[in-house]
Order: C-alpha cells, then sequence, then structure tokens
C-alpha cells in the first residue's frame, strides 16, 4: 500500500470538505490528515513550496478544531496511520485537551542600527540600548503567552520568538505589540506571523517501534506474552521508586512501548509510538530500529 505523509491530527470526524490533495483516516475518534510524502520532491524549491503548502493545510484545518502539527517526514501507510491513531490515542487525546484553545503566533522585532547613534544618549552605548529594549520587549511577550520559544536571530533583530497563547487574547497580543513599537517607532519593525496551529510547542512525531526495542522493554520489565495493563503499571511504579535519575527515561521508554502492546496485540503490523517535539529539543531516537 502507498505511502502518505502524516499531516496533521485532530479530534472526531473528518472535515466535510479537505484541502486539495490530502485525504482523511478516521480511527479511535480521532482523524489523520495525510498528504504527498515529500520524499517525491527534488530541489530545494520543490521543498519549499511543499513546506508552504503544508503550512496553508494546516491553517486551514484550525477552522474545525485543535490540530496537532505532525514533523515533516512522518510517513505511513494509511493502514499504518489508522493502527497508530488508535493505538495512541489516550496520548493523543491528552495532548489535544492540553491545547484546545490555544494558538501558535511568530514575532520578529528588528531595529535599524543605523538610527541607533542618533538615538542614544552619551550615558547610553548601543550595546545598552539594546539590551534595554530586549528586555522590554521580552517582558510584554511574557505577559500574554503561555510559553514562548527563542528562535535564532540575526544582527539586526532584537526578538524572533514563537509564542502560545489562548486565542482568546490575540487582542492583548495586538496591544503588546503596539507597546513595543511606542518605545521607538521610527526605529523598530515588528512582524506578527499567525496564528497557527502549536508547531513549535507540540509536534508529532510517529517512531516505529522495532522488535529489538520491544525485547528490551520486556527484558526491563521482565515480561513475556500478553502484557496486562494494571500490572504493567504497579511494576512501573515500583521500579521508578527504587530507580536513579538516569535510569527513568529508560524505564519510562520501556513502560510506553509495552503500553502501546496493550492497545496493539491483535493488530498484526508494526507499531508506531508517537512523540511529542518541541523547538530546541532532539527527536527522541531510542526506539528507531538500526541501521
Amino acid at each position: 500500500m502507498r505511502l502518505r505523509e502524516v499531516v496533521a491530527v485532530l479530534e472526531g470526524h473528518p472535515p466535510s470538505v479537505l484541502p486539495e490533495g490530502t485525504e482523511a483516516i478516521c480511527e479511535a475518534g480521532l482523524t489523520a490528515i495525510l498528504g504527498m510524502p515529500p520524499g517525491l520532491l527534488s530541489g530545494r524549491r520543490a521543498l519549499l513550496e511543499h513546506a508552504a503548502c503544508r503550512q496553508a493545510v494546516l491553517e486551514r484545518l484550525m477552522a474545525f478544531g485543535t490540530v496537532l502539527p505532525v514533523l515533516t517526514g512522518n510517513c505511513l501507510t494509511p493502514a499504518e496511520a489508522a493502527a497508530a491513531l488508535a493505538a495512541n490515542s489516550p496520548r493523543l487525546r491528552q495532548e489535544l485537551r492540553r491545547l484546545a484553545g490555544r494558538v501558535q503566533f511568530q514575532v520578529l522585532v528588528q531595529w535599524h542600527a543605523a538610527l541607533v547613534p542618533k538615538r542614544t544618549d552619551p550615558d547610553e552605548t548601543a550595546e545598552d540600548l539594546r539590551l534595554r529594549f530586549t528586555h522590554r520587549i521580552a517582558d510584554a511577550l511574557a505577559r500574554v503567552a503561555e510559553r514562548h520559544v527563542n528562535l535564532p536571530l540575526r544582527e539586526d533583530m532584537l526578538a524572533n520568538q514563537a509564542l502560545l497563547l489562548l486565542q482568546t487574547r490575540t487582542d492583548d497580543l495586538d496591544r503588546s505589540l503596539e507597546q513595543i513599537d511606542a518605545l521607538w517607532t521610527e526605529g523598530l519593525r515588528i512582524r506578527r506571523i499567525g496564528p497557527s496551529p502549536p508547531v513549535s510547542f507540540a509536534s508529532l512525531n510517529f517512531r516505529r517501534v522495532s522488535s529489538a526495542a520491544i525485547r528490551r522493554a520486556r527484558h526491563r520489565f521482565d515480561l513475556e506474552g500478553p502484557v496486562d495493563p494494571i500490572r504493567l503499571r504497579a511494576l512501573r511504579r515500583d521500579l521508578l521508586l527504587r530507580a536513579s535519575e538516569a535510569e527513568r527515561a529508560e524505564i519510562l521508554a520501556a513502560a510506553a512501548v509495552l503500553d502501546l502492546l496493550t492497545r496493539c496485540a491483535a493488530s498484526g503490523g508494526d507499531l508506531h509510538l508517537v512523540r511529542i517535539w518541541s523547538e530546541g529539543q532532539a527527536v527522541p531516537s531510542d526506539l528507531e530500529d538500526a541501521a
């Protein structure tokens, strides 16, 4: 069966009208939106166009409720996507509840460095001014955002932040940007991008669980045969109580694999575990197949 790129996950039934070039797979009360795999594309321009189309699809889907974006390159068959929705439904629903009513904005603030000497007084250097503005901008944005991520800065930038905030606080964000502009109207250039789904804060990553990872997880919990979820929870609690800080991540990863098995015992296909990625956080690789 053909591979498709998983673009997003939504709760409930598929939208009545899907964005062009996409299809929907519904399972366990969740919907995965699938599109063309980027692997079929070649050349930088084609990949950039693909990224722009993906972003447009994500923004169109916002009209139908909370959208969980998926990292580029997560390609599954429709059958694998349906199985992954069912297997990971508790985690996906938890994330949908956590992000309900929230959107992402990106705010960029540039300054005209050539005008700085005209602005500074004898006791304030250009670097002093940069630091003062940077702190004021950060404080203004922090007042409206639940979370923020600092994105890479160019030399002419004072701020480049991704913000996660309640959709009802969009007007508050606009007022904060007006306050920032008032710091130096003639010298600052402010750009606001959004709203969009929370791509910098909660992008999904579907990772295939290798047979070796399953064996390691069973060995860690000393479990063979069918996995009983109640017993698994008790074993996880006991192991965590005795574990060192270094062992906790391994125990939790093994428990996640076995928890997946409790919901996929009869599926007969490959297992895919959902991980949540955010900006500045490495993509977990502990469940990848060995090369």
